[in-house]
């Protein structure tokens, strides 16, 4: 199996896992009772995008021409959430072990989708 395969299969199914976790019951996924409306509807559309991209990353195993464009989001999501994350730590301080997990994760997770972006 290649590693493009690997990583767009495991990351499409781990997106489609958390994004319908969201979609569902976003309150439950970020483990906060009190949302408001506007923060209900916001993680909804996040996660109903979480879904659509999961959709093509699994589209993009069967057709090899859009592999390189999933990698290239995925890499972009990766990077913007890491960014995000770390200056809301600066910003509005130290988030719980769950986010602090989720940033380590997700940069060590950017040179493995780099280098399946790079192989062929």
């Amino acid at each position: 199996m290649k590693l493009r395969t690997l990583v767009i299969g495991f990351m499409a199914t781990l997106g489609l896992i958390t994004a319908a976790m969201s979609l569902l019951s976003p309150t439950t996924a970020v483990n906060q009772d009190d949302l408001g409306i506007t923060a209900l509807s916001n993680l909804r559309a996040y996660a109903g995008a979480g879904v659509v991209f999961a959709i093509l990353g699994f589209i993009s195993l069967s057709r090899k021409h859009l592999q390189d464009t999933v990698l290239i989001m995925l890499m972009v999501s990766l990077i913007g959430w890491d960014i995000g994350q770390i200056m809301s730590y600066f910003v509005d301080g130290k988030p719980d072990t769950f986010t602090t997990g989720s940033i380590v994760v997700q940069a060590l997770l950017i040179p493995v989708v780099w280098k399946a972006l790079k192989s062929k």
